[in-house]
């Protein structure tokens, strides 16, 4: 970068032994955050849902507004799991320029998921009490796991 100043693996987040905790942390979080979404999700969520009580779409009954849930529930928990995967990966085994630019990819996409939970939470729930909206814990697990992202991706 000219004129800035650039961090190397060297830097205060990645220790001697070449790892970025910060990263693997979030890492860490964004994994298990996708078995919780696609298990629990799958068991509590989908299997629920009555097609009986869905609409129609412009694609078909109320079997295919339930089967494009479904489908968009579990491409959710894959971009958890592909983004987890990156950031343990930045924050482990990639290093220098590589490792920097996949974990702040990966850290944007974390914010996107945080802003996303956050911003349509508040619009549903239409509560003056921000508490409110951390009644499922979804929300505040992607919030830290962004911070911690762009943490140790910066």
């Amino acid at each position: 970068m000219a004129g800035g100043r650039r961090r190397t693996d060297t830097g205060a987040r990645r220790a001697q032994t070449g790892v970025n905790v910060p990263l693997i942390v979030a890492g860490s979080l964004a994994i298990l955050g996708a078995a919780i979404h696609g298990v629990g999700g799958e068991v509590l969520v989908v299997r629920k849902l009555s097609p009986g009580m869905l609409p129609s779409s412009p694609f078909g009954g109320p079997r295919m507004t339930k089967s494009m849930i479904h489908v968009t529930w579990h491409m959710t928990t894959i971009a958890f799991l592909t983004v987890g995967s990156a950031l343990l990966l930045s924050g482990s085994v990639l290093h220098g320029d590589t490792a920097r630019g996949i974990g702040l990819l990966a850290a944007g996409a974390s914010t996107g998921f945080a802003a996303i939970a956050v911003g349509l939470g508040a619009a549903y729930t239409k509560s003056k009490s921000p508490r409110s909206l951390f009644l499922h814990p979804g929300p505040a697990v992607l919030i830290v796991t962004a911070a911690l992202a762009w943490w140790g991706a910066l």
